[in-house]
């Protein structure tokens, strides 16, 4: 494979050639250097039921050699559960206030783990618990950002993890995958790896389906047609497959490119950042990536209801414009007004077929679910005199309508010419990589939608 290194290189001599040394970024501000997250999962600190010291080794490694490289890194880990249940000689607990206790214990032999090998690279770590509720609140949210921003100035590396303590379990990330994706987002990250103990996204179990193969790079995750049922992760962990490819949708369209790969290729991340290399799966990040508080809004927790929409919605909320009432098709479960609920919409609707449910974005709505019921198909003047009183001309406002993919324009590797997949172990050439994509559907603009 040295021709592909040859690429790489020949490819990123091009690179940080934007004035005072900044680093380009596709639909993103230009800053002077890249910030890279880093999830490592339970299966993978974890090894016979003791902690995996020569992973924990490897991991302060390739911190510092991003940190070299002029990156500032944030670390997510799991493993304090494990890490608990080792310490006390115990199995791990079923209820939550036995799991919290065990992860009190566990999270002191963590810490003192990862501040023993990172002082051995002279990296300063710090020490962030943050939980769900912290990140609903906008004022704690910013406060958090901030925090973080101070950290990473100083070149200093948060070890986070959830405040599984005093978390409740309705207000509780479930797992690190998802948390990770927050903090990609609240950091405004670059790349998200998710480091597990399988080399990347397969189109099935490999270990029990001789035909699946590895998927090296997803540019709209509504492309997938794979099988993410084998379980939720090893006996000590909380997330699947399943997660890590809800936590890449969060991230990527904050901006992110997420990388789910094996932990044993920790020493190929500053490659990956830095040169453009391939390894495991990647998820590229959207073109118009959400700024702000619509970014903050895409990572509420959603509503238990959904709405359903036409067709004709999805093109004028790609068009920045409001949801109305004639937008609304159907209202599923139950959800309070000022909550983000999740937007469907049906794809393939043939003759007397519904066609297949597919989530798009989510809104901040202005009603209850029983409200919005009633309002199916209503225009806004006749709002007052269905619902009983003055309220929201919309039943969401354009300001608080996020997308999956914002703009309607889905990552697209062309846009991201340092990334070189020939790089890739399973990928030989370009052609090769469009034949394991396959004729995938694209995502079209909104210019070339028709209502």
């Amino acid at each position: 494979r040295h021709s592909h290194a040859h690429t790489r290189n020949t490819m990123h001599s091009n690179m940080n050639t934007s004035p005072a040394g900044s680093v380009s970024r596709v639909g993103k501000a230009k800053r002077t250097h890249k910030v890279v997250v880093i999830k490592v999962g339970t299966s993978s600190l974890l090894r016979k039921g003791h902690l995996h010291l020569s992973m924990l080794g490897a991991l302060a490694e390739a911190c510092s050699d991003l940190s070299r490289a002029g990156c500032k890194v944030i670390v997510v880990t799991s493993g304090a559960v494990g890490a608990g249940c080792q310490v006390l000689g115990a199995e791990k607990p079923t209820d939550l206030a036995g799991k919290q206790a065990m992860a009190a214990v566990g999270m002191v032999r963590l810490m003192r783990m990862y501040d023993d090998f990172f002082t051995s690279v002279s990296q300063p770590i710090a020490q962030v618990l943050v939980s769900l509720d912290n990140l609903m609140d906008r004022t704690q949210y910013l406060n958090a950002q901030r925090t973080f921003q101070a950290l990473l100035s100083k070149n200093i590396i948060p070890i986070v993890n959830e405040n599984d303590t005093v978390a409740m379990q309705d207000m509780k990330f479930g797992d690190n995958d998802t948390l990770s994706a927050h903090i990609a987002s609240l950091a405004d990250a670059d790349y998200l790896f998710l480091l597990t103990d399988v080399d990347g996204l397969y189109t099935g179990n490999p270990n029990s389906d001789p035909n699946a193969t590895i998927i090296p790079l997803v540019e709209n995750v509504d492309d997938l047609d794979v099988d993410t049922s084998a379980g939720a992760g090893s006996n000590f962990g909380t997330g699947g497959m399943a997660t890590k490819i809800a936590a890449a949708r969060l991230a990527t369209a904050s901006g992110c490119h997420t990388v789910v790969m094996h932990s044993n290729r920790i020493e190929e991340l500053t490659s990956v950042v830095v040169e453009g290399a391939a390894y495991g799966t990647l998820f590229l990040a959207v073109s118009q990536p959400l700024v702000g508080r619509k970014r903050w809004i895409l990572l509420q927790k959603p509503a238990a209801g959904k709405i359903i929409v036409n067709s004709k919605a999805e093109v004028a909320l790609k068009n920045e414009k409001s949801l109305v009432g004639t937008h609304i098709v159907s209202v599923e479960g139950s959800f309070e007004s000022d909550e983000s609920v999740p937007l469907f919409t049906r794809d393939n609707a043939e003759d007397g077929e519904e066609g297949v449910l597919r989530e798009f974005g989510r809104a901040i709505i202005n009603y209850s679910s029983s409200e919005c019921v009633k309002l199916i198909g209503a225009n806004s003047d006749d709002f007052f005199d269905i619902v009983g009183y003055s309220g929201a001309e919309s039943v969401a406002h354009r300001n608080n309508v996020c997308l999956w993919i914002p703009g309607g324009e889905e990552g697209n590797l062309a846009s991201n010419p340092e990334i070189d997949m020939t790089s890739h172990p399973s990928v030989n050439d370009m052609a090769d990589l469009a034949n394991m994509m396959g004729d995938k559907p694209r995502t079209p603009p909104p210019a070339t939608l028709t209502p």
